[in-house]
């Protein structure tokens, strides 16, 4: 019978972690969805960040610090030499637009002195990606014109929060919301399928070209949208799988718990990993270690939780 072992650890610092990549065998970086901080950690420690850099001395004179300008980073991926990060590009939670959010950009993580590491920007934010969805016929039935103006968690939004790299050298981008078909009831869509686009050429959109974009690709993941994906090995992806709203249980609805599935881009098959029980977590966060895809480990956004000052992980043996 197989073991599927499981390592809980405990990071101090923040306690909204979301999308991550590894920076080596012990260090990962991670973005935080309140703030234009990107944050170094020690694996194998639950100390306070090793080291914090702000975005804002990356991208000088485009990024800003402040009320409303936050990025929303929600996921990250790796191709190479550059780490691409994406913004949730969705409104505020009042429905007003915000382009702060509306940002996909690449930065090099570069070894400095006294074990620090540099950031670099490689090439320019982008930020029309969901214009050009909106200019593509194949995402018609998404109605991103609409998304773009409604509230993140509410039927029809708009809110991204998977980036994953390909081995063609593209990016994946998983939404959250919005989901197509499916049906209303009890004033929550169910049923729907999550999307994926896959953007062919993003070193090019760094450099000033439009977004070039493969057929959408919709998963039926039970009703849930996409809060993570990450690449797993060859063709296979690991996605975080949750509910597209706020999943507050009220008389109608109960809690709704995420799950954890592989999609193989090849065949198409969804395997849920029904071994591992995610109650309790609220995962946002997913990253592999170089050389190393026997273990995942997950990073659950605590933010709501009452007092907290960190953030929790789960590192499970695939």
């Amino acid at each position: 019978m197989k073991i599927y072992d499981i390592e809980e650890k405990r990071y101090q610092g923040i306690a909204n972690p979301s999308g991550a990549v590894a920076v080596n065998d012990t260090l990962f970086i991670v973005g935080d969805d309140e703030d234009n901080l990107l944050r170094i950690y020690h694996r194998n420690a639950g100390d306070k960040p090793v080291q914090t850099i702000a975005l804002s001395s990356v991208f000088k004179g485009i990024v800003a610090d402040g009320e409303d300008l936050e990025i929303d980073v929600e996921s990250a991926a790796a191709l190479g030499n550059t780490v691409f990060w994406i913004g949730s590009h969705s409104t505020s939670k009042k429905g007003e637009f915000r382009p702060a959010r509306h940002r996909l950009f690449g930065v090099h993580i570069k070894p400095g002195a006294k074990d620090k590491f540099t950031l670099s920007p490689a090439g320019d934010i982008y930020s029309t990606l969901i214009d050009d969805l909106q200019d593509d016929s194949r995402f018609d039935k998404f109605h991103f014109g609409k998304a773009k103006k409604t509230q993140a968690k509410a039927i029809g939004g708009l809110s991204i929060e998977g980036l994953a790299a390909t081995p063609d050298n593209g990016l994946l981008i998983g939404f959250r919301n919005p989901l197509s078909g499916g049906e209303v009831k009890k004033g929550r869509l169910e049923k729907g399928n999550a999307l994926m686009a896959k953007l062919k050429n993003p070193f090019e959109v760094i450099h000033g070209l439009k977004a070039k974009f493969a057929d959408p690709i919709e998963l039926d993941l039970g009703g849930f949208g996409i809060r993570e994906i990450t690449h797993y090995k060859k063709h296979k992806y690991l996605i975080i799988a949750g509910p597209y709203h706020e999943n507050i249980p009220d008389e109608d609805h109960g809690l709704e718990e995420g799950k954890l599935i592989v999609w193989s881009s090849k065949s198409g098959k969804l395997n849920t990993l029904k071994k591992f029980d995610l109650s309790g977590f609220n995962f946002e966060g997913a990253l592999f270690y170089p050389g190393n895809h026997d273990s995942v480990q997950l990073l659950s956004d605590d933010g709501k939780m009452t007092a907290a000052q960190g953030f929790r992980s789960l590192t499970l043996s695939l």
